[in-house]
């Protein structure tokens, strides 16, 4: 099993994160308008947080936020992905069966638990626009005979969820939410958990929705769901007191995507007691060093924050 390299030290910028955060941003304003000064005016604005707040002791998740509310302020609320999660659930829904499948014909309750894990962090491919990550929606196949982690510890995380009792799931993309699915109804028919399911109240990126919760079907799988604003990932100061709550309480924390990730890692050595099972695809630089991976690796990897 492959180690991580975290140095007990949050996930800070690197210079390659500035060119990525600000074609997001570019990305973002050309859905929204053709007007040319229109999609200048949106990235000045974008230069002027990113100048003054793009600095070593930044972290990605964060200025992905502040990022994508000034572009959703400056177009008037507007999301710039609302077609494409659509079309993200559409496709997944499609996949869905085969997700199942694949899940089912596992010996035991160990066996399924690993399998689903597998198809959750293969449907964190399911995302747009991040910088030299060449994904193609309609191109994407979950190609689970061939999938692997390389960085694996779904046996630490197992320990923690045979047991049953509170866990908290943090979704992350619209379209993956849907073969979150699987994952999801494993713990709750092989192990009697309770799931709340934790979405975005708003639009930011193409994360999932409590609409996404509802047109995957996630609303009906999880016990219960919560929603966390409009960050990018959960970050900490900003999150619900309920939900912070609810994380405190959860046997195990089950975080989705390079978001999360990000955010949560701004945790290190707060001494939370926070059990957090990190499934994710490191689609950029940053990300996949600080794990100790190649750049579009499956990664399963439990911490305590």
């Amino acid at each position: 099993m492959v180690k991580p390299s975290l140095r007990g030290e949050e996930l800070k910028v690197e210079a390659e994160c500035l060119p990525c955060l600000l074609e997001r941003g570019y990305k973002e304003a050309s859905y929204l308008t053709e007007d040319e000064s229109l999609r200048i005016e949106a990235l000045r604005r974008v230069l002027e947080m990113l100048a003054e707040n793009f600095r070593p002791e930044a972290y990605p998740a964060k200025l992905g936020t502040l990022r994508d509310r000034i572009i959703r302020s400056f177009f008037n609320g507007r999301d710039p992905y609302a077609g494409m999660k659509k079309e993200s659930n559409r496709l997944a829904l499609s996949l869905l069966p085969e997700a199942e499948a694949y899940v089912s014909k596992a010996e035991d309750a160990r066996g399924r638990f690993r399998r689903a894990c597998l198809v959750a962090a293969l449907a964190n491919a399911l995302e747009f626009d991040v910088k030299d990550y060449d994904f193609n929606l309609e191109g994407f196949k979950l190609s689970l005979e061939d999938a692997a982690f390389s960085l694996d510890m779904v046996e630490e995380a197992y320990r923690l969820v045979k047991g049953g009792g509170p866990l908290l799931y943090l979704a992350d993309n619209a379209g993956e939410i849907v073969l979150d699915r699987v994952l999801v109804e494993t713990l709750r028919r092989d192990f009697g958990a309770e799931v709340t399911l934790v979405v975005k109240g708003s639009p930011v990126l193409n994360d999932a929705t409590l609409e996404d919760a509802e047109a995957s079907g996630m609303a009906q799988a999880a016990s219960r769901i919560e929603t966390i604003g409009d960050t990018v990932g959960l970050i900490w100061d900003e999150a619900p007191e309920n939900v912070k709550s609810d994380m405190k309480q959860a046997r195990l924390i089950i975080a989705k995507g390079m978001g999360n990730y990000e955010a949560l890692t701004e945790l290190e050595g707060a001494n939370l007691g926070l059990k957090v099972f990190f499934l994710l695809k490191a689609k950029c630089g940053p990300v996949a060093r600080s794990l100790g991976v190649e750049k579009g690796s499956l990664v399963a990897m439990l911490k305590e924050l």
